[in-house]
């Protein structure tokens, strides 16, 4: 698992503390360039750039961008090729930008567009099929206590009933809505698993 830093001002360096080669994928914003250890590597949002333990990135922009640091993210595969995940444990792909119309998890859509979220069990093959390629992240499966740069929990909202090309879908979606103690929005106290 890797922290979730938040998106430091324009031009402002973050130092990868994680220990280990971080994938930093920026999405959305308005970017005009990403600096890997003072070095460019890119001019534009939309981008994975690997940052090496210990080093910096820098993104320049007028619109802040979300960002999302995994030890996992592979680079995307050309369209309708699948990819097996092979990291040992169950993830979920956050994926944005390019166009997107079938995002496959074992056989079955689990999303006709980007930007989405789907799970990805452990030993189990993904293919997207797109005309522009997306960027994707592949993050810690369903770890709700991480949040994106911008604030945003990226597993879906448990609020309204699971919908979806395959219909409900326990990996993304809770099956009931949450419910309050005392007008506070959570689990009541008591409630036990």
């Amino acid at each position: 698992m890797i922290a979730q830093p938040a998106v430091p001002a324009s031009t402002v360096t973050c130092t990868n503390a994680s220990g280990q080669t971080a994938y930093v994928t920026i999405i959305g914003g308005t970017v005009t360039s990403v600096n890997v250890a003072t070095v460019q590597v890119a001019t534009t949002s939309n981008y994975m750039a690997t940052v090496p333990a210990g080093a910096t990135i820098a993104v320049t922009y007028s619109v802040v961008p979300a960002w999302y640091w995994s030890t996992f993210t592979p680079a995307i595969p050309a369209t309708t090729v699948p990819l097996m995940n092979n990291t040992g444990t169950d993830i979920s792909v956050v994926l944005g930008a390019g166009t997107v119309t079938h995002v496959n998890v074992n056989g079955t859509d689990r999303a006709t567009s980007s930007p989405s979220v789907v799970g990805l069990p452990n030993g189990v093959p993904i293919t997207l099929t797109y005309s522009v390629a997306p960027v994707w992240s592949w993050l810690n499966f369903l770890n709700l206590d991480l949040l994106d740069s911008l604030g945003s929990a990226y597993a879906s909202n448990n609020l309204i009933a699971a919908t979806g090309v395959a219909g409900y879908d326990p990996i993304n979606s809770l099956p009931y809505a949450v419910h309050a103690e005392g007008g506070m929005a959570g689990l009541a106290a008591g409630v036990s698993n």
